[in-house]
């Protein structure tokens, strides 16, 4: 069996291949293009496809969207909270978001094999928050030892106006309901009164870090 789906993302195009037979899939990682394996028919070779499923009934648009988006290498929008946007990082954020102190990526290329990996293994990662103007900071998950953590860094013109908190809120909301995460934790300085507070109106889980 084998499909093809055609789309259009912000005037890109994506050809995706959708197939139970490892002909089928190497055909089309050769060619450039994306694919979704069908297991169960066959022993499917894992490098010749990013995304696999059990069922062709287990692809819907959303998870065409995702796919193609990924192949694009475009950020995906992973909702709204009031005019904020929140959406995956993108390489070209790098110069923005390094000014943060906090940002955890010291080179273009530790970002972009971040965003190639983090977000398919996991199913959540670090997002973007932006208005209609700029970027206004970044918030979101990691896992470290099987404990899922949050973290969020603002700009300082947006700080102190609830920002932050709709949209950890949403991100919460957000990571329960797609991805079956219950206990969220984060990891504060006793001395950031401010941080604790957010966390604690956020209804996580605290551990103070002392250093």
């Amino acid at each position: 069996m084998k499909l093809l789906k055609n789309v259009n993302i912000e005037g890109k195009h994506c050809e995706i291949v959708i197939s139970d037979e490892n002909v089928a899939l190497w055909e089309a990682f050769n060619s450039c293009k994306a694919t979704i394996a069908i297991l169960g028919k066959e022993y499917i070779d894992i490098k010749v496809s990013k995304y696999a499923v059990e069922d062709l009934r287990d692809i819907d648009e959303e998870y065409i969207k995702k796919v193609a988006y990924r192949s694009l290498k475009l950020p995906l929008s992973i909702g709204k909270t009031e005019n904020i946007n929140i959406r995956e990082i993108n390489v070209e954020d790098f110069v923005t978001l390094s000014a943060f102190r906090e940002f955890p990526f010291n080179t273009k290329e530790e970002l972009a094999e971040y965003i190639s990996m983090h977000y398919d293994f996991y199913g959540y990662g670090l997002y973007v928050f932006e208005n209609e103007d700029e970027l206004m900071g970044l918030a979101g998950f990691c896992n470290e030892e099987g404990k899922c953590y949050i973290s969020y860094m603002t700009d300082k013109k947006y700080r102190k106006k609830g920002y932050t908190f709709k949209v950890c809120r949403y991100l919460l909301s957000f990571i329960k309901k797609h991805c079956e995460v219950e206990n969220i934790y984060v990891r504060i300085k006793e001395s950031n009164t401010a941080s604790i507070n957010l966390a604690k109106k956020l209804g996580v889980i605290i551990e103070k870090d002392f250093e």
